[in-house]
């Protein structure tokens, strides 16, 4: 079998290379990204460039490298490419698995006012939040500020009051502040098609807007809240919700409907939520669970490529 990732450049992408090339389900990994200056190479059997998911050839680029190469699985990493791809699923081969969810849980999380409201319209707390430039404001300083659709940490600013608030472009999106900073937690969801969600609970640092550490917790107040998430999206497959624990309970601030950073730390843990994604994709059973244990520790460290001019080998 062939699979084909995109974003090879990036972190999950190039993780997602790493995972497959252990695990040997397939023959032949491809990669593409737009740029060709990555290792991706060193990982993957075939590299290729793409345009962007925005330029109006991508999606016709696309069709025509899953046919031509016979892909069997794709899977869309960047936040741009899952949205486009949502809308335009039905142009794509017919013949090839898409690893994306449904597009009602894409383009809810993808746009983090409607997140929020639609949470609170299902009876879930959720932070005060708003549009910038909308009818609601901050009645308390400081707030989160960020755009509307963006991926992880980018724009996103703290606002200590009205002045700087007002400098804000309309449009972006203001959360009230969650404290405490040191009771955030990224909680990796994998809903199977047919038995019990799985969740995994860390306890995380940021270190330049990704997990740097992070630890295995168990906590039931934010078990049973992340499962009412779980329960009012009610979809099957793999995301990410990220809460801080403060001292009204558990309150979410974003939901990626996308393989998240810490794919690789997860496998690690016992956690496959992407093969087992793929397995179920695919029509195969996928294992048993068995938790991983509380207190297990992960750390994000580096890793460096070297590249010899002459055999472009490491």
């Amino acid at each position: 079998m062939r699979i084909l990732i995109s974003g090879v450049a990036g972190e999950i992408g190039f993780g997602l290379g790493r995972i497959l090339r252990d695990w040997r389900l397939f023959d032949d990994l491809h990669g593409i990204d737009i740029t060709k200056n990555h290792p991706g190479s060193l990982i993957f059997d075939t590299i290729n460039i793409a345009p962007r998911a925005d330029s109006s050839v991508y999606i016709k680029w696309l069709n025509d490298y899953l046919n031509f190469h016979k892909i069997d699985v794709f899977v869309p990493t960047s936040e741009a490419e899952i949205l486009k791809i949502s809308k335009c699923k039905n142009l794509l081969s017919p013949y090839c698995k898409i690893l994306i969810n449904n597009s009602c849980l894409i383009h809810k999380s993808l746009d983090k006012n409607e997140t929020l409201k639609y949470l609170q319209n299902c009876g879930i707390e959720v932070p005060k939040h708003g549009l910038v430039g909308g009818p609601s404001r901050p009645s308390k300083y400081p707030v989160i500020v960020k755009p509307r659709r963006g991926q992880g940490s980018k724009g996103v600013s703290k606002v200590s009051n009205i002045s700087e608030f007002l400098e804000i472009d309309k449009g972006y999106v203001w959360q009230e502040y969650l404290e405490p900073d040191e009771e955030e937690y990224t909680c990796a969801i994998y809903v199977p098609k047919a038995s019990e969600p799985r969740v995994l609970l860390l306890k995380r640092v940021l270190i330049g807007g990704h997990t740097g550490r992070a630890t295995v917790v168990e906590n039931i107040e934010i078990t049973n809240y992340v499962k009412k998430i779980i329960s009012a999206l009610d979809v099957w497959g793999l995301y990410n919700i990220q809460l801080r624990l403060t001292p009204c309970g558990p309150r979410i601030f974003e939901i990626n409907p996308r393989i998240s950073s810490t794919v690789v730390f997860r496998d690690k843990l016992g956690f496959k939520d992407f093969k087992w994604w793929i397995l179920e994709t695919l029509g195969i059973s996928i294992p048993n669970y068995n938790g991983v244990a509380v207190g297990t520790r992960i750390y994000r460290g580096n890793a460096e490529y070297i590249v010899s001019p002459r055999t472009n080998e490491i």
